[in-house]
């Protein structure tokens, strides 16, 4: 399996038609409204090209700017389909407890490749105000 990308969201989900779920997806900037944030689930869909057939194994984990380790999965995958297509390969992690700002890094290993490392920005954002209207009595 070649590498080519991943999505980073809260969850990954299958539909019983065979479909992936993408829930909560971020861009490489995590904007949070405090820190620590306690986070239920992490997921990271990732993208790669079948460049064959057979079991692969894969990791993927995910350590914060100190290089502390957060998170950590594991697994092997049966691919019988065509080389050269597109495969989404959903990895869903447990609760992740975002400490600090900064880029935190995810590293993924498909079957024997070298693995590939790639980064989110995790940042503070101020509280979005909320306006309050005034209303009249019914």
């Amino acid at each position: 399996m070649q590498y080519e990308s991943f999505v980073l969201c809260d969850d990954v989900r299958f539909e019983a038609s065979g479909k992936l779920i993408f829930v909560g997806v971020y861009s490489d900037i995590v904007q949070v409204v405090k820190l620590p944030l306690q986070m239920r689930s992490l997921g990271l869909a990732i993208k790669a090209r079948a460049t064959g057939q057979g079991r692969f194994g894969f990791s993927a984990s995910i350590q914060d700017p100190q290089g502390n380790m957060l998170l950590e999965a594991g697994g092997e995958l049966n691919y019988d389909g065509e080389p050269g297509r597109t495969i989404w390969l959903p990895v869903v992690m447990g609760p992740a407890l975002l400490t600090i700002e900064g880029p935190y890094t995810v590293r993924i290993r498909l079957g024997e490749a070298e693995p590939v490392s790639a980064s989110f920005l995790v940042r503070k954002s101020g509280a979005p105000e909320i306006a309050v209207a005034p209303s009249k009595p019914n």
